[in-house]
């Protein structure tokens, strides 16, 4: 059963969410397919349904918020009812169906590897798919209800390793394929006997591309541009001038006949036998669609690109959102907002919307100073990303520091292994190259962490550092860069340290994971605390203890660790995630080695382990989802933690987590974007001068229930007439979730409370109370 209280409302302002309630930040921009309806194009995207008003301008994004079981789709249509049928991309091929309002009405998910293509006729539909390594086409039926599965067809008279798409006229269903164009009669045949199956003489070989055009089917065979007339049963060839030459991606003919065609990054219009005319806009192309009113819009992998022929110009339309649905970082800043770090750079979400900083190995510097925040905004700075951001971490003075994962120094990159910069002034960056940093070959830098100590100094865990052998780096506050060597260590440290963290003693501790390149002297992966005295960049004295990551040693890497504040160590291994009690002694520091939590759990490189406010030990797999152990060692939600497939969480493919401890909300980065939920784990409140109540008024009956938020720790509340008539009392720890009380509406009798205003009163055990009023209408 999914973790879900109840499903945010997209404008509901994120102080008035309740505890358990989700929300979603995608990137709609991979164009996949199209359909028109009026002045809507209802695109499915790898970010979700993405509908674009052409009258109004604007945008609304569909997620797995609305009821959608995955983000990344394949293929949208319309049918009779005006119903949208969406299919699943690979590797979840699931089909479902939404209303004119984008509701959720019908599911189907047979555990498809991929939904190619629709067909739609009357009460009918077929649906071509993939599992695994078959390809076949399903049947629907509409009972005068609703739609219900009715038969596969995957018996082909040879096999196919390729379905690009499938066409429905009258009683006859064309399918394109790797070996050339089949045909069969639905009606008075039986497609699951191959033999029913006829394949199109003269339309054999690779059908890349296959699409209704009237009483016609357009396809791309062998990369030539064939028609098959349906009512002569007859082919030809329409333009074969890019036959040895250039990839066709996609086609359309207008009203004109004029075909129009999409390469990778090529945009053309076509003459008789040639090219009249072929542009780059600087976008990867997917599609290209025929608008009712002869609009020629193309599908990108960056948005919409609508063309203008009377100018030759193209018209760009990108909602306002992420840069990409891959996150590999996350970062809470002082103030609130929200970064998020990938490969091609950054995301802040501010009150505005989202705003995008992006890399590339270029010279160009591009800020634009308006920014339309109903758009997709976005600066351009010549830094290179490498692989991706691996970790973001803030300076005193509001800097972002991020540790690049994979890149090289001037001349061969615009790169450093620590990108630093303004978020608020982009172009005010810089990059700390291998000056400072050690190196992989050929000077390829890698950091995988930066910590911030409690005195402000940043710690750098300088992965492959097989240079200088020095795998640690420290930036004191005076902007002083130190260094500690293998060497230094009495060579307890690893070439490959990829997580930091500190604890109440001021003690660095330092996780490695095992690796060949540990050369040297290195030790091979591990655990190892560093005490030291004086400036940390050029320290008086150190003293280095390396520690066993579980009690048998029976692994020596650790994939990330973290410190409770009540001087807990946490080490996630391949093996789960271990507690090491630790003691105020620099030579034996470990005084318990306590249980090993989740060894069911697959945690791999990438996995990370991340304390909330209350000390909560948040684990991530990059396969498996989120597990949370508490501070009092229980399970949170429950033992099966937080996956795809019990909450709305975007991916089992988690990246980091980040918590804004104001909000109580925890952001999960995944492969497919980020995911928030309200978790009851914030900052302790010292006071009630922050209690909000909500809904106002609230009316009854109602299955959401009255939240009252801002309470400090073990509140009970009271609801009363204004006469002071106590008719519920809500104990601490019953119906309190953390900061959050919730009340249904009824008395201690059960019964529902009548119209009028009531008395809210919150206190704690230590005599703290507070008063506050809410009215009730009883309908």
């Amino acid at each position: 059963m999914k973790f879900i209280v109840y499903i945010i409302s997209i404008n509901l302002l994120l102080s008035q969410v309740r505890v358990g309630d989700w929300d979603a930040y995608t990137s709609p921009l991979d164009i996949a397919d199209m359909v028109e309806v009026d002045s809507l194009l209802v695109n499915a995207t790898n970010g979700g349904i993405l509908v674009y008003d052409r009258t109004l301008d604007q945008f609304k994004t569909f997620t797995k918020m609305h009821g959608l079981i995955g983000t990344d789709l394949a293929i949208v249509d319309r049918d009779m009812y005006g119903q949208y049928w969406v299919g699943g991309a690979s590797p979840n091929g699931f089909i479902q169906l939404f209303d004119e309002e984008f509701i959720l009405k019908k599911t189907f998910d047979m555990d498809l590897t991929l939904i190619v293509d629709f067909a739609l006729t009357d009460s009918i539909v077929f649906a071509a798919f993939q599992q695994n390594q078959e390809w076949g086409i399903m049947e629907f039926r509409h009972d005068g209800e609703q739609y219900f599965y009715k038969d596969v067809y995957n018996n082909w008279p040879m096999t196919l390793n390729e379905i690009s798409g499938i066409v429905i006229v009258d009683e006859i269903l064309y399918v394109g394929t790797d070996q050339g164009m089949f045909s069969g009669n639905w009606k008075n045949t039986n497609l699951k006997d191959p033999a029913n199956w006829q394949l199109e003489v003269e339309l054999t070989g690779d059908i890349s591309t296959f699409k209704l055009n009237d009483n016609t089917i357009l396809l791309v065979l062998d990369n030539d541009i064939y028609e098959f007339n349906t009512l002569t049963a007859t082919s030809n060839l329409l333009w074969n001038f890019y036959h040895d030459t250039h990839e066709i991606y996609d086609v359309i003919k207008d009203d004109q006949d004029v075909l129009w065609l999409v390469l990778n990054k090529n945009f053309v219009k076509t003459n008789d036998d040639a090219v009249e005319w072929s542009k780059r806009s600087g976008e990867r192309f997917k599609r290209i669609f025929h608008l009712a009113d002869g609009t020629i819009v193309a599908g990108t992998t960056t948005g919409l690109l609508i063309h203008n022929e009377d100018s030759q110009s193209f018209i760009r339309k990108k909602p306002n959102c992420l840069l990409m649905n891959s996150i590999t970082a996350l970062h809470v800043m002082s103030d609130g907002r929200l970064v998020a770090g990938s490969r091609f750079g950054l995301m802040i979400k501010e009150n505005e919307g989202w705003r995008n900083i992006v890399g590339f190995n270029g010279d160009d510097l591009i800020i634009k100073e308006n920014k339309d925040y109903s758009n997709f905004v976005a600066d351009t700075i010549p830094v290179h990303f490498g692989n991706y951001i691996a970790d973001i971490e803030e300076s005193s003075d509001g800097i972002l520091y991020c540790g690049i994962r994979g890149t090289y120094p001037e001349p061969q990159r615009h790169g450093g292994g620590i990108v630093v910069i303004d978020i608020d002034d982009p172009g005010n960056f810089t990059l700390i190259d291998t000056s400072i940093l050690d190196y992989f070959e050929d000077q390829y830098m890698i950091v995988k962490d930066i910590a911030k100590d409690p005195y402000g100094n940043l710690w750098i865990a300088d992965t492959y550092a097989t240079n200088k052998f020095e795998p640690i780096k420290v930036l004191n506050t005076d902007s002083t860069w130190g260094s500690f060597s293998v060497q230094e260590s009495g060579n307890k440290l690893s070439l490959t340290p990829n997580t930091i963290d500190f604890d109440s003693w001021g003690r660095v501790w330092i996780g490695s994971f095992e690796d060949n390149n540990n050369v040297g002297g290195a030790s091979n992966g591990g655990a190892v605390m560093l005490n030291y005295s004086g400036d940390p960049a050029s320290p008086f004295e150190t003293e280095w203890t390396k520690v066993n990551v579980n009690a048998d040693a029976s692994t020596n890497t650790v994939w990330s660790l973290g410190v409770t504040s009540s001087d807990v160590l946490y080490l996630l291994s391949p093996k789960g995630l271990h507690g090491l009690t630790l003691q105020f002694s620099n030579s034996d520091p470990i005084a318990n080695y306590g249980f090993t939590y989740f060894p069911n759990i697959s945690f791999s490189s990438g996995s990370k382990l991340l304390i909330d406010p209350r000390d909560n030990i948040w684990t991530t797999s990059p396969t498996q989802g989120v597990y949370v152990l508490t501070s009092s060692a229980t399970y949170w939600p429950d033992i099966n933690g937080l996956t795809a497939e019990n909450s709305y969480l975007l991916s089992n493919n988690i990246a980091a987590v980040a918590f804004d401890e104001n909000e109580g909300l925890a952001y999960i980065a995944t492969d497919r974007g980020i995911s928030v939920l309200k978790i009851p784990f914030s900052k302790k409140n010292s006071s009630y001068s922050n209690i909000e109540i909500f809904p106002s008024p609230f009316r009854v009956p109602n299955s959401t229930p009255l939240t009252i938020t801002g309470l400090m720790d073990e509140s009970s509340c009271m609801i009363m007439t204004l006469t002071g008539r106590v008719l519920k009392t809500i104990n601490s720890r019953l119906n309190v979730e953390g900061y959050q009380a919730f009340w249904d509406g009824k008395d201690e009798s059960g019964q529902w409370v009548g119209t009028g205003v009531y008395l809210i009163a919150a206190y704690d055990l230590k005599g703290a109370a507070s008063f506050s009023k809410i009215a009730v209408i009883r309908h």
